[in-house]
């Protein structure tokens, strides 16, 4: 049996010799350079290279120097005991006791991007069972990552210790280097610059493929240089050997071999050496074939763009953000994903607003877990341009520079509506199977059962955890089993489905349940074959419970049908039965006569519907549906047509009956003529609605006349007793000055005057009280008229104040015509009492409907009511005085100024009040008054009734 070495799990370690094999063993995942898995594609070509080298060589990788090294450093530098203790280990652990001066070059080189020499550095070095000096150079060289940034130092080794111990023979010294030049697979050579002559060792002939010329020319091995690399190495070259350089040279190229036209990738590196005048004389190094190097990057870039374009196929946008400026790099798909069109430029806050405001805290919060795990994923709503909204997922990597500082941001964005869409729809799958009121099981053919939902685990008296190791026989009797096992699956296979009862057995009780059970077969989606059966199904215990319960009922009722007929004719009761799936209906005799109908007449439900009253049908069909629909028991009352065109009143009961799966198949009631007791309840209503009506009116009234005895009592006790006492008094006067004829005259004016006021209170009061009571007919009275007759009896006082009188065309009302010339009387003869300037009297009207009567004026009238104003440019009152000013004998002013016994508009609400109406005042002191009176059109009946007087 073949084996496989740990490296053969990575590819570029397979060269690694022991190293590479040592390299998978060690616990990566609590290293800081993290598992092999995620090291990045430069550090596995850097440890590549330098495993397979033979050159002893050292990688000090990220900001910790994890330390490298390959199976010749081992041999020449390293020692056993320390040799896998270093790999893994950072730098100062690795390197100890050369740490201190390596590291300041280390970090010159990261910072500078140079390559750093040091030649002949010596080192004491077991060898041989004893410490010896060596000499050695090394070569930093730093190794540039993904992100462009130096991520590793690359330290060669070479062995110079031959050179710098002249006692050592020149013979040994150069078996040794030639030993070290063919280990690292290099070749050497020289360039005379004056001569412009090559001279190489064998490995640089095989390189150029020049075989067997040890010296050639240098336009030759120019020529030999891949056209297009010509130039640019001539160019280094000339650099190198111009005076004032540094020397240093180090160059790729390709080669095409002289011999096979082999192309080749050389890496030469080598010094320039110059005399006194700083003229080149002699230019030597080393040459190394770095083809498969090479090679590996370009499979590194071939690979990388191949995930790209992986990515990109696979409907996913890649993004790349510098951290330190906030740029973004996006590919055309992502600028999709996020805005719905492809679009350039966007920043990476303009792509940032595309996200749903509801969603930004989902990305934000995905960011600060990425901030300290360095990965991010999330998923969010856009906006796109059009107003749709769509989902994506977001996920990307913190990359890291040499001191281990996030630089910048990686990732792709993918749309994910479908795999949303799908993943609600499994929720919504999932959530009716788990909340299912039915049974549902899946079991593989072979027995094992993968799933009961939670309905079938209570039904059958299990536990989730009781179904481990649980076989389909289980589910079933010794003898169900067969019945299944033999029958029912063969059908299943066979047609894909099986439907039928099923009985299944209870874990807890043994009880057989039986189950309305639908099998199917679902198959395998990678091969196609029958892999689990199906199962879901409904307790018939309870249909068959009802369905026994049924029968044993219809049995019963049957025999109470008999005894409920004879019932029903004897209270004259009409029975029906309504089949509700036709319309069809059975009657009793006693059922067609409610109807008006004779007893040999069809009389079906649409023949119901004709005969019930329009307004009441409607009302009928919503009863009968809902106690259908709520199996509750049906009550209506309805009007219906007689054929004699009389209307009569039904009341009508009945109650649905339904089959075993609970469809409603016929409705059983009574009916009854309900149109006498109908007619008794109207009559009983419409009396006590006059009577109520009646008693609201004596209340009414009683109200009114107990205020106005009120008012009364004040009259006796105050303005009829107040001319009395004058009276009296100026009597007493008279008699103690009869001798003072001027005394005496003016006395006796006084006494006359007062009598006279007293005689006019007497005579208003009476005016008043016979308001109370009339025997006056009503009449339709024409108020233009009414007004017309007014001012002919003001004509002289309105042409002495120059009054203006504007009337607008007044309705006819039914009243009282000498009470309406009364209210208008007094209010125009107010008018024109209370103005200091030349009076203006406006008069107008306008009809109010019964509904802006009621929300108006709070009244419940029968009619339509005018509303009539009668305003003036009089000296007005204070609005708090508008109700007072309408009690009798109560004055808002001087009796000197203006005369009269403050009682008009008493008198005015008194014949309002007469009619069914309102009047209210509207004033300001000095902005005149408006009087508005609310009467109905037609007076109600009853409405001028013997009422109580004074």
């Amino acid at each position: 049996m073949k084996t496989h070495s740990p490296a053969s799990l990575y590819p570029f370690l397979s060269r690694g010799g022991e190293m590479g094999n040592l390299i998978p063993s060690i616990d990566w995942s609590i290293n800081p350079q993290g598992p092999i898995d995620t090291w990045p594609q430069s550090l596995r070509t850097s440890l590549s290279i330098m495993l397979g080298s033979r050159l002893p060589m050292l990688l000090f990788w990220g900001p910790e120097r994890i330390c490298f090294c390959n199976d010749t450093y081992h041999l020449e530098l390293g020692h056993s005991s320390n040799y896998p203790a270093i790999t893994g280990e950072p730098g100062p652990t690795a390197w100890p006791l050369l740490w201190t001066e390596t590291k300041p070059i280390i970090d010159h080189t990261v910072s500078s991007g140079e390559h750093v020499w040091i030649e002949n550095k010596v080192l004491a070095i077991h060898r041989n069972g004893k410490l010896d000096d060596s000499y050695w150079t090394f070569s930093y060289s730093p190794v540039i990552d993904e992100l462009a940034e130096p991520g590793g130092i690359l330290i060669t080794c070479i062995e110079t210790t031959d050179n710098a111990k002249s006692t050592v023979p020149m013979d040994v010294t150069q078996e040794q280097l030639q030993f070290a030049l063919e280990a690292s697979e290099l070749g050497t050579w020289v360039l005379d610059p004056v001569q412009n002559i090559v001279r190489w060792d064998t490995r640089c002939q095989e390189l150029y493929g020049f075989p067997n010329d040890n010296q050639v020319a240098y336009a030759d091995v120019l020529n030999h240089i891949h056209p297009d690399d010509r130039q640019e190495v001539e160019e280094s070259v000339r650099r190198v050997l111009a005076p004032g350089s540094k020397g240093r040279y180090d160059s790729r190229f390709r080669t095409i071999a002289a011999t096979d036209n082999k192309l080749r990738w050389l890496r030469c590196q080598g010094k320039a050496y110059f005399n006194e005048q700083k003229v080149a004389y002699r230019f030597a190094g080393t040459a190394q074939d770095i083809t498969d190097q090479v090679l590996a990057q370009e499979n590194l870039k071939r690979t990388e763009e191949q995930a790209r374009l992986a990515v990109e196929s696979a409907g996913a946008g890649t993004f790349f953000v510098d951290l330190a400026t906030d740029a973004i790099a996006y590919s055309s798909t992502l600028a999709t994903i996020f805005t719905g069109i492809e679009q350039a430029n966007l920043t990476r806050d303009l792509l940032i607003n595309y996200i749903l405001p509801q969603d930004r805290p989902i990305r934000d919060k995905a960011y600060e877990k990425a901030a300290q795990t360095g990965k991010l994923q999330y998923e969010a709503r856009t906006v796109w341009n059009d107003g749709s909204i769509h989902w994506l997922r977001v996920m990307g990597t913190y990359l890291n520079d040499t001191s281990g500082k996030a630089r910048s941001f990686a990732g792709i964005a993918q749309d994910i509506c479908a795999e949303v869409e799908a993943r609600l729809e499994q929720q919504q799958f999932t959530s009716l199977v788990e909340g299912s009121p039915e049974y549902m099981s899946i079991f593989r053919l072979d027995g094992p059962v993968l799933y009961v939902n939670p309905y079938g685990l209570k039904l059958l008296g299990l536990t989730h955890d009781q179904l481990t190791f649980r076989q389909m026989s289980d589910f079933f009797t010794v003898e169900d089993w067969k019945i299944v096992q033999q029958e029912q699956i063969p059908v299943a296979m066979a047609q894909k489905q099986w439907e039928g009862i099923q009985h299944y057995r209870h874990f807890q009780t043994g009880e057989r349940i039986p189950l309305d059970i639908k099998r199917f077969i679902i198959d395998d989606p990678s091969t196609g074959e029958p892999y689990a059966i199906v199962a879901t199904g409904r307790d018939l215990r309870p249909t068959l419970a009802a369905r026994k319960e049924l029968e044993e009922s219809e049995a019963a009722l049957q025999k109470a049908n008999k005894r409920l007929e004879m019932a029903l004719n004897a209270g004259r009761l009409g029975s029906y039965e309504l089949d509700l799936g036709s319309g069809l209906m059975q009657c009793t005799l006693q059922c067609r006569a409610n109807f008006g109908l004779p007893a040999d007449a069809l009389f079906n439900f649409p023949d119901l519907l004709d005969v019930i009253l329009p307004d009441d049908r409607q009302r009928v069909l919503e009863a009968i549906d809902e106690a259908i629909m709520t199996t509750n028991t049906y009550n209506s009352e309805y009007r219906i047509n007689w054929p004699d065109g009389s209307i009569h009143w039904i009341r009508a009961s009945g109650q649905g009956t339904y089959d075993e799966a609970g469809i409603p198949l016929k409705m059983v009631g009574i009916t009854m003529d309900i149109t006498t007791q109908r007619m008794a309840q109207q009559e009983l209503e419409r009396q006590v609605k006059e009577q109520t009506q009646e008693l609201r009116t004596t209340n009414h009234e009683l109200i009114r006349t107990n205020h106005e005895l009120e008012q009364f009592a004040y009259i006796a006790s105050h303005d009829l007793q107040e001319p009395l006492r004058k009276i009296q008094s100026f009597a007493g006067l008279l008699l103690d000055n009869r001798h003072d004829d001027e005394l005496f005259t003016l006395y006796l004016n006084k006494v006359t005057k007062s009598a006279q006021r007293m005689s006019a209170l007497i005579k208003a009061v009476l005016n008043y009280s016979r308001l109370s009571k009339t025997d006056e007919q009503l009449a339709l009275i024409d108020l233009n008229q009414i007004i017309r007759n007014v001012l002919v009896d003001f004509e002289l006082l309105i042409e002495e104040k120059e009054a203006v009188i504007q009337c607008e065309n007044l309705p006819i009302i039914e009243g009282i015509p000498l009470q309406m010339h009364q209210l208008f009387t007094n209010l125009i003869s107010n008018a024109l009492k209370f103005s200091e300037t030349l009076p203006v009297i406006v008069i107008q009207a306008n009809i109010l409907t019964p509904i802006e009567v009621v929300e108006q004026l709070n009244l419940y009238p029968t009619s339509t009511y005018v509303h009539l104003v009668v305003q003036d440019n009089g000296i007005g009152f204070e609005q708090e005085y508008a109700d007072r000013v309408f009690t009798i004998f109560q004055r808002l002013n001087n009796a000197k100024n203006y005369s009269g016994t403050g009682i008009g508009l008493a008198l005015c609400r008194k014949i309002v009040n007469n009619h069914g109406g309102i009047i209210t005042a509207e004033s300001e002191p000095g902005q005149g008054a408006s009087f508005h009176i609310y009467l109905p059109e037609k007076q109600p009946v009853g409405q001028f009734s013997a009422g109580y007087s004074l």
